[in-house]
């Protein structure tokens, strides 16, 4: 009997030892894990899928960029007689819940017929509310239940190197994704008549309008146009990787005083300037244009502007922005230094056309 049960313990702690041994090689040399009868998940956790993915995104975008097609009549042939209907194809985005749509202006410029086409399939004849050429923006109004506005953030914080996709509807093929990098961010401001995003996300014919959107499917810009360069008298290419979008934030406040106004108003004083050198501060004016305020009210070529309203002037981009969104026929006083005299100039602000 004691050789019996010393006989079974050897049996069983080979059995151990063995199991042990297995388990520490199967550990160590996973290939040798497969048919081996056991449960991968002894030795590893489920690990969840590493897919890079932009489905969510363009989930939560895609339902509020439509299609748009106007019609519009115009004149050809000798002393443009000859009336000639054109259809131009372009993308736009819903803005708000009760039938706001962003699109450029140059997609229904001088329409006599606007259709826009939802993603749902509905087809819905739209009306302009207002325009902005210098932008190239424009929004128009549909009467239409159940729409999808673009998710929306007051500062989407875009920054150079952010992937963004640009939705659209390029050559009518349906709703189109591309995807890209910010390129660039070229701040301006409205002195300069816009600031824009460069991206290399693909852009085509129909895509002017449509929404270029962060990795979460925010919208950040209007896709505006290709960069175009001249190669030869007669003939003009778009550069492939080089693309422009209105940032969000200019897009929404030209929205927002079109729907108030009908239009965008600009003031202007009609002067040109730079920077002060590097042991001066304020605005050198470089030219004064005949006939604006800015040459009724006194101002001089090199003159120094030093403020605005008591507001420094300290860059030409937040001096010029400021008289741009001042009212057209407030008095505005200028502060300059004239060859080394401080005079103060009254000046009734122009608009911008």
């Amino acid at each position: 009997m004691l050789l019996v049960l010393k006989t079974l313990s050897f049996f069983l702690k080979s059995i151990l030892i063995g199991v042990i041994i297995s388990s520490v090689i199967l550990l160590l040399v996973p290939d040798l894990r497969e048919g081996s009868g056991m449960p991968l998940t002894l030795f590893t956790e489920q690990e969840s899928s590493k897919k890079l993915s932009f489905n969510s995104a363009v989930n939560a975008a895609g339902p509020a960029v439509v299609n748009i097609y106007s019609q519009s009549i115009e004149r050809s042939g000798y002393q443009r007689r000859q009336a000639v209907e054109r259809t131009n194809l372009g993308s736009g985005v819903i803005m708000t819940s009760n039938g706001y749509i962003l699109t450029c202006y140059h997609v229904i410029a001088n329409a006599k017929l606007i259709l826009v086409g939802l993603q749902d399939g509905r087809l819905e004849e739209a009306q302009i509310v207002g325009f902005d050429s210098i932008t190239d923006l424009a929004v128009l109004s549909v009467s239409a239940e159940n729409l999808h506005p673009i998710p929306q953030l007051e500062d989407p914080k875009t920054l150079v190197g952010d992937v963004v996709l640009a939705l659209g509807n390029p050559y009518n093929l349906g709703q189109t994704v591309t995807q890209g990098i910010v390129s660039r961010i070229n701040n301006n401001g409205l002195n300069n008549f816009f600031d824009y995003i460069q991206t290399d996300a693909v852009l085509n014919q129909g895509n002017s309008g449509g929404a270029l959107v962060d990795s979460e499917g925010v919208l950040i810009g209007i896709n505006n146009a290709n960069f175009k360069t001249r190669i030869s008298p007669n003939r003009v290419e778009s550069v492939d990787g080089v693309s422009f979008a209105l940032p969000y934030s200019l897009a929404k406040k030209v929205m927002s005083e079109i729907i108030a106004t009908g239009k965008v108003t600009r003031g202007a004083l009609g002067f040109e300037g730079q920077q002060g050198g590097l042991t001066s501060t304020g605005i050198i004016v470089t030219d004064v244009i005949e006939g604006t305020p800015a040459e009724l009210g006194g101002l001089q070529v090199k003159d120094l502007i030093l403020s605005v309203n008591d507001i420094p002037a300290i860059s030409v981009r937040d001096t010029l922005d400021y008289i741009a969104d001042t009212t057209p026929g407030s008095t505005i006083v200028l502060e300059v230094n004239r060859d080394g005299t401080i005079l103060k100039l009254d000046m009734v602000v122009g608009e911008l056309q």
